[in-house]
């Protein structure tokens, strides 16, 4: 008896040894993580759950820090050894949740958020957290329904006017969505306003102005969710694709499933012929929003460009059911069935292509007889006319100014396709107003590149910066100058740039604006070839 007394006291005592060291441990651990140590503060709770393997607040706990770590995979699992020990805690439920959000996994994220804002609807904060998801998966029908109920009794609540406002932009709500971005304006100088502005900017085709405005955002808030695929998205629309690319990488950072960064930076990547870095985010777009029709077809063309010709066709295809009036799809779809010996189909295709571009372009159409001109050269003072330079052999017409991005972008590759085809086609710049003059159209690209460029203010100097451009960018083609009225620029559609291969009938045989993701040299060098023929 006396031997069993003896043991039960030991026991006892181990017990309050062990109770006493699980207690140090946590405390312990509770201090790492509150200064901040966050990898210390994991080893610390997993010494203690090495002691109390059940216990919930100890694997709630290490799940915390593991998330501060960004270990998502790893805290997702302590969360869910802790649901196991207490089933339907809701508290735990939206740890979880938080966890699939902060990763990037959004939609394993919302399905998580509904359940607990099915079971908790007086709950704000599930509210909240299930409209931002909502924003940033693109669902603004959803992030409308969840607010707008709640949004006059919100009072200064800036975060329900600023997800309510974005929601009513993009589905361009103006008039209800300028009342939530007056609410964040009459709290002063916020990332949150300057978002709401640029993006609302960025709706009107304002992109100069939505360029600056979301630029300020970034620059104090450059993690605020979306902010970066809408601030690439606008540098893309002033020529500046470089910086579009950087900005459309910071958001995949820190939201991976953005649908607009996946599709953006992926379209950047096709133009620059990187197929096999692009294949993955527009896999990922797709994935995202697998009816997208835009998804589809830059899917398609990546995969022309990696020559997997049957994939291609059958993204390109159900692209072209859902867009039939998409001149893109209609000739992407041509080079597949070109490449499938499908010569009748191609040529339906493009076809469909030439027809659907003239009507949208109010430019002259493909086949149409080019608009004749006469207009003197700023170096020789001589007067060119359209008609006696096509003459004899096809004329190359290039539509520009030196303080257009694209324009300049686009230079080496016309300088590249004139060595090799000058002696058989004439090359002609028709020098036209600036697409990004100061105070106008400013471009991020100039700014970073340091061309400062006023509107020409009389003939003469427009005629001293076709001068200056033709020697900065080395053009070795002759440069003529449009008037001051324009009316060359008017007659090709022409601003801010582009180039025609105008054939020795007269008539367009080939019509591209100069943007990173319009302008193929492959296609015009084809076109070229066609009419030297």
């Amino acid at each position: 008896m006396r031997l069993i007394r003896i043991s039960l006291l030991c026991l006892l005592a181990a017990a309050a040894l062990a109770a006493q060291d699980f207690e140090n441990i946590i405390q312990r651990a509770v201090g790492l993580q509150q200064a901040g140590n966050y990898k210390d503060a994991a080893n610390a709770y997993r010494e203690a759950l090495k002691l109390r393997p059940d216990d919930i607040a100890t694997h709630v706990n290490l799940g915390v820090v593991l998330a501060h770590e960004n270990r998502f995979d790893e805290a997702i699992a302590e969360y869910r050894a802790a649901e196991n020990l207490l089933p339907g805690d809701p508290r735990i439920e939206l740890n979880i949740a938080l966890a699939y959000q902060k990763s990037g996994r959004l939609k394993q994220a919302r399905d998580l958020f509904e359940k607990l804002y099915a079971a908790h609807p007086e709950e704000a904060q599930i509210r909240m957290l299930l409209a931002d998801n909502a924003l940033q998966l693109g669902d603004n029908d959803r992030v409308i329904a969840l607010l707008e109920p709640v949004s006059s009794q919100s009072g200064n609540d800036l975060a329900i006017a600023y997800m309510l406002g974005m929601a009513l932009l993009h589905k361009r709500r103006i008039e209800e969505a300028q009342v939530q971005l007056d609410r964040i304006l009459r709290n002063g100088d916020t990332a949150e306003a300057h978002f709401l502005l640029g993006t609302r900017m960025f709706e009107s085709g304002d992109y100069p102005a939505a360029v600056q405005e979301l630029g300020r955002a970034a620059t104090q808030k450059p993690d605020l969710p979306l902010l970066q695929s809408f601030y690439a998205q606008a540098l893309l629309n002033t020529g500046d694709p470089d910086a579009a690319a950087t900005a459309f990488r910071k958001e995949l950072a820190a939201n991976p499933e953005d649908y607009s960064a996946n599709l953006g930076l992926g379209q950047i990547l096709v133009a620059r012929k990187q197929f096999a870095d692009a294949r993955p985010l527009l896999e990922h777009a797709l994935e995202s929003r697998p009816a997208s029709p835009n998804a589809k077809l830059a899917l398609a063309e990546c995969l022309v460009g990696m020559k997997q010709w049957s994939e291609a066709q059958l993204l390109a295809e159900e692209a072209a059911e859902a867009m039939p009036k998409s001149s893109e799809v209609h000739q992407v779809l041509a080079d597949i069935y070109k490449q499938l010996k499908r010569p009748t189909d191609a040529q339906r295709e493009r076809n469909a292509a030439r027809s659907l571009a003239a009507a949208a372009d109010p430019g002259p159409a493909l086949e149409s007889l080019a608009p004749d001109f006469k207009l003197p050269s700023p170096s020789s003072h001589q007067i060119v006319e359209l008609r006696d330079i096509r003459a004899h052999q096809p004329a190359v017409l290039v539509f520009g100014s030196y303080s257009c991005p694209n324009f300049r972008g686009s230079a080496e590759a016309l300088k590249s396709l004139y060595q090799r085809y000058h002696v058989r086609a004439s090359f002609l710049l028709v020098y036209i107003r600036e697409a990004h003059a100061t105070g106008d159209w400013q471009s991020t690209r100039n700014a970073a590149e340091g061309i400062v460029l006023s509107p020409a203010a009389t003939y003469a100097e427009k005629q001293d910066h076709a001068a200056m451009c033709s020697r900065n960018l080395h053009l070795p083609f002759t440069a003529v100058v449009d008037g001051m009225d324009g009316a060359v620029e008017k007659a090709y559609n022409g601003w801010p740039s582009r180039v025609f291969v105008i054939g020795q009938d007269g008539r367009i045989k080939y019509s591209s604006r100069l943007t990173e993701l319009e302008f193929r040299s492959e296609e015009m060098e084809a076109a070229l070839r066609e009419a030297l023929r």
